[in-house]
């Protein structure tokens, strides 16, 4: 999903990690960050190979991007010392409400075919960054699902350019996440076997190499896939994220 969406294969996981975590007696509140933050360091290492494949296509936006990195690794640090301070159901909320909009989103608008009417405005480019940045540090993974429609909606980049732009951007939020997350969470009590701070490694051995393995041949297969075709599966992937996160199907069952 990384390299095919952009989205970052973390969406889907932060959901697998954070149950599983909480049926082995994890607390609610270190199992969602650890989930957060081992999520972004598997699509730091993921978006590596993922960008590279996109920019061999000719997918990312040069465009204010050295900027943009600078601001988007800052807005992770603050979004990662927020996460902290708000409490577990507010962040699985947010989580799911992220995903849900996104979705909206990419329903209601329709996405360039090309760079013709790209933005050019320095401030607008520098603020979405780091608002992506911001939620990214703040719940994870599910960054990646808002930015794109953004990017989209406000900046007019095609679909595969946003997807290509976005990997690029992700490998700086997520290593600004993940060194926030490791020093936010050394020595925390409570924290899974095999944990750095708040990353665990046995988590993130197994997922990025599962993950490596694929993700460079899903970038490449994105750019072979229509744009509507995408679309819709970004569409149905984060909405169903979405609500698992936020509760509504154990509430429907």
């Amino acid at each position: 999903m990384a390299g095919l969406l952009g989205i970052g294969g973390g969406i889907i996981i932060t959901p697998i990690q954070y149950y599983l975590l909480t049926s082995m007696g994890i607390d609610e509140k270190i199992a969602l960050t650890v989930t957060f933050a081992t999520g972004l360091a598997v699509i730091g290492v993921t978006m590596i190979n993922s960008t590279r494949k996109h920019k061999a296509n000719g997918f990312i936006v040069k465009q204010h991007l050295k900027s943009m990195i600078v601001l988007s690794f800052l807005g992770a640090i603050l979004g990662a010392i927020l996460a902290q301070h708000i409490d577990v159901s507010i962040l699985r909320l947010i989580f799911g409400v992220v995903c849900i909009l996104s979705t909206l989103v990419l329903v209601i608008i329709k996405a360039p075919e090309d760079l013709t009417n790209i933005k050019t405005n320095a401030i607008l480019f520098n603020s979405v960054a780091f608002f992506a940045g911001l939620i990214s540090g703040l719940i994870g993974p599910a960054g990646g699902a808002l930015a794109i429609p953004i990017f989209i909606a406000y900046l007019n980049y095609p679909i595969t350019h946003t997807i290509g732009t976005n990997s690029a951007l992700s490998i700086a939020i997520s290593l600004a996440g993940v060194l926030t997350y490791i020093l936010l969470g050394w020595g925390v009590p409570g924290l899974p076997d095999f944990s750095l701070g708040y990353v665990n490694l046995l988590q993130f051995v197994f997922l990025t190499a599962t993950s490596l393995l694929v993700s460079g041949y899903a970038a490449n297969l994105a750019s072979k896939v229509s744009e509507n075709k995408l679309k819709i599966l970004q569409v149905i992937v984060i909405s169903y994220i979405g609500l698992q996160m936020i509760g509504v199907f154990d509430f429907i069952f």
